[in-house]
């Protein structure tokens, strides 16, 4: 018996004309074939009034139709053909042009520019090309395609029709030029004659050097419906029928099948009518194939691991196609599309019903989406967003809605602290004994410089030596974490000569802030590149601190002078001249995790913010249920279902929260995304700045911005960063955010600049995205300090040459 299915369909609802009014939906057809190029299904063929040769194409993104201008030697129209695609280009052979009448040619579709071409394959060196057919299958692997069975002609007239089915084996190499059909030797016992079955491809340990391919024929017709299945060990070309278990499905022919996920999904076709136990009576007006046969919308999986069928039927209040024969199915991204088909022996006027409506099954969970990135922060909001879960680079979105959580990370800081807190953390004794430089431009010098940081109360000191890709000046600017006790203790830094290692006077020392929770100094502490900026060490400079689990700290000057990232980085720019999309990267560094209960500590819960459709979103409050038990539900559903069990809790001003969001479709929640960590800005601090553009100019590049929209009346200078590469990086590695150096290129109230290609040439290009991006940070001051920095990334066209 079926059991209740636990992959979910989902049915398409396309619009029935295009943006010039015009309808571009297929008319309902049976006998078609469809292919899948990236997010698109190509569908050609079929029929009902009649064989047709249109193509249409089905964009899975826009969930639209369209029909491509073909030209060329368009095939004539065809049903139960062979179809198969390689990258862009679609190969069509056989199938049926007419009743009784069966075609043996080939063509060929270039997608990329819609021209079609009759192909002359030679025959086989050992027997005579393959006969005329229609009902084979017709599967692609790498350069080579295996047709199997199908159904001919044997009479000599042809007027007159002898169904003989087949069951041969030929071998199409499409590398060869012309093509060649090969009729192979194969070993083990073949499966019998049939049509209308299926053959897939399965990759039996996929991505691993114990790979093995095999080709999976399943059901068809020979008199009567089939339900074995067939392996074909593609590298010995032994056939083999396995054992399984499980419920199989029922017998079926002019059914479809896709692999997902190491399964085979086979749906509909025709079954023999006795198996759903609906045999009808002699009165009830059926004709005698009526009464034997009907069409199916059960759903068979086969796990190749296992070798187990499982049957499933749907639930009276689940959403699923009717049953259909003779449809045709894709799989994109692990969703099964499947379209029109016939609705078995219905007729109106003398013509089959067809069905004209397009479903997809889901049948794996959500990626997990981009990481949480923040939009704008404010006292109590914090305004995030997150790329959603898709595969490739087809931006085919994956999930239905997405399941945001926050974690208390750290609290306010306490009213008798002097200024905020540069780093937007609470501040600790420990940390403010954890220094770290910051980095700026200017003119460097002659002579290299080491750097000594000297611990409170420690007579061993650190040496950092600079790398030579960053100038650095005069004096090493180190910025103060404020300790909540032994709070006039203060690090001290000697500078050295390169040459004589004598000490040097400094004009000014600063404690170091660090948001970044650098590992504690050892005296094999990696190079660093260091720059300065002398300031007053008496002012504290921060309003929120950017807190990514890849971001460097930002406070007064190392918020503003080295301001966090979010680690992905937005993309800023067009290719050329375009408006940078903002990320206010107000992360700080990834925390360490809390311990286990069974460490004697208790771990910080996630608690639910909101379940949305859209990746953006204004966080503003979230929910903790009343009752413990209520973490255990996976989606928190209270929250939607009985918000009387919920306290519902604001966000505090000056408190750092951690940030994750999962993806949920028809089958359930998929992994949680990587976490951030964001801070609420405490108040009198200026935002962000936002609305970057950057626009290249004969000089470098032109930088403009809007002032933050709280507290942006009032802004004392503009500080802008440029990200670099640290001394010690390795070519083509991509490096995480926190472990970049950023140099100041621009300081004053003006809110635009230009950077020159001076600077640009100290310029990391990131490539972890489809094109190679230059990093900037931007962050206002007011009276009271910097606030938060906004990251852009400007996209480039290619990668110089002095970048590689």
């Amino acid at each position: 018996m079926a059991a209740e299915c636990p992959y979910k369909w989902r049915h398409c609802k396309i619009p029935e004309t295009g943006q010039n009014g015009q309808t571009s939906v297929p008319h309902p057809r049976h006998g078609h074939r469809a292919v899948q190029i990236k997010e698109l299904i190509i569908v050609f063929g079929g029929g009902n009034e009649g064989i047709v040769d249109e193509l249409h194409v089905f964009n899975t993104t826009q969930n639209a139709w369209f029909v491509p201008q073909c030209k060329g030697q368009t095939p004539p129209g065809c049903a139960a053909f062979g179809f198969a695609v390689e990258n862009t280009r679609l190969l069509v052979h056989g199938g049926m042009i007419e009743f009784g009448k069966y075609s043996g040619d080939l063509y060929e579709l270039q997608a990329t520019k819609w021209e079609w071409r009759k192909l002359t394959p030679k025959p086989p060196r050992n027997g005579p090309p393959p006969c005329p057919r229609l009902g084979h299958s017709f599967t692609i692997v790498g350069k080579k395609i295996y047709m199997f069975g199908g159904l001919c002609n044997n009479s000599p007239d042809p007027r007159s029709h002898t169904a003989r089915y087949l069951n041969d084996l030929y071998v199409l190499d499409i590398s060869k030029s012309p093509h060649q059909w090969e009729l192979p030797e194969t070993n083990g016992t073949p499966p019998t004659a049939r049509e209308s079955h299926t053959a897939v491809l399965w990759k039996k340990n996929e991505g691993t050097a114990e790979q093995k391919e095999y080709l999976v024929l399943y059901g068809g017709m020979c008199g009567q419906r089939l339900s074995d299945i067939w392996f074909l060990d593609l590298e010995t070309l032994t056939w083999q029928k396995p054992v399984t278990t499980g419920v199989a499905p029922y017998a079926r022919s002019l059914h479809t099948a896709v692999v997902g996920s190491n399964k085979m999904y086979v749906f509909g076709g025709w079954i023999p009518r006795e198996k759903e136990r609906e045999i009808p009576t002699d009165e009830d007006g059926l004709t005698p194939l009526q009464r034997e046969w009907k069409c199916t919308n059960s759903l068979g999986v086969f796990d190749f691991e296992q070798n187990r069928w499982d049957q499933y039927s749907f639930g009276e209040k689940t959403e699923f196609p009717r049953a259909r024969a003779g449809h045709c199915a894709a799989i994109v991204h692990n969703r099964m599309y499947i379209w029109s088909g016939r609705d078995g022996y219905k007729k109106v006027d003398n013509k089959q019903v067809c069905c004209d409506d397009m479903w997809f099954l889901e049948t794996t969970k959500p990626v997990a989406p981009g990481k949480v990135q923040l939009l704008r922060a404010s006292t109590t909001q914090l305004d995030v967003h997150w790329t959603a879960s898709v595969t490739g680079r087809s931006r085919l979105e994956l999930a239905e809605n997405y399941h945001l959580q926050i974690q208390v990370y750290e609290s306010p800081p306490s009213l008798s602290q002097q200024g905020p807190n540069p780093s937007g953390f609470l501040t600790t004794a420990s940390t403010a004994a954890k220094p770290q430089l910051i980095t700026q431009g200017k003119n460097l010098p002659s002579g290299a410089q080491f750097v000594t940081l000297m611990k409170p109360g420690s007579t061993q000191g650190i040496t950092l030596t600079p790398g030579s890709a960053v100038p650095v000046s005069g004096m090493v600017k180190l910025v103060p974490q404020p300790a909540a006790t032994n709070a006039a203790s203060k690090p001290q830094a000697i500078i050295f000569n390169a040459q004589k290692q004598t000490p040097a006077k400094s004009p000014m020392v600063v404690v170091p802030t660090s948001t970044a929770s650098p590992a504690t100094p050892t005296t094999n502490a990696k190079p660093v590149s260091a720059t300065t900026e002398p300031e007053p060490a008496d002012k504290t400079d921060a309003g929120t601190g950017e807190n990514s689990t890849e971001a460097n700290g930002n406070g007064k000057d190392a918020g503003a002078k080295e301001p966090a990232s979010d680690g992905s980085g937005s993309t800023s720019s067009q290719e050329k001249d375009s408006t940078a999309s903002t990320t206010a990267a107000t992360e700080a560094a990834k925390p360490a995790e809390p311990k286990s209960k069974e460490d004697g500590q208790v771990t910080k819960l996630w608690y639910t913010v909101a379940i949305t459709a859209d990746p953006t979103f204004v966080v503003q409050n979230y929910y903790v249920p009343v009752n413990e038990e209520d973490f255990k539900n996976d989606y928190n559903a209270a929250v939607l279902s009985n918000p009387k069990d919920m306290v519902k809790h604001p966000l505090l001003p000056g408190t750092a929260y951690k940030f994750r969001v999962a993806g949920i479709n028809a089958c359930g929640r998929g992994v949680w995304s990587e976490m951030s960590a964001f801070k609420t800005c405490l108040p009198g601090f200026p935002g962000a700045p936002s609305n970057i553009k950057i626009t290249k100019c004969p000089e470098g590049a032109l930088l403009t911005w809007e002032p933050p929209t709280n507290h942006g009346d009032n802004i004392n200078e503009y500080a802008v960063y440029l990200a670099t590469k640290p001394q010690n990086a390795k070519p083509d590695v991509p490096i995480p955010t926190n472990q970049l150096s950023f140099m100041k290129v621009y300081d004053d109230p003006v809110p635009t600049c230009t950077i020159t290609h001076e600077n640009l040439r100290y310029a990391y290009y990131d490539c972890s995205g489809q094109k190679p991006a230059i990093i900037f940070r931007i962050a206002a001051k007011n009276d009271k300090g910097y606030g938060p920095a906004t990251q852009v990334r400007w996209l480039q066209d290619s990668l110089p040459q002095s970048a590689r």
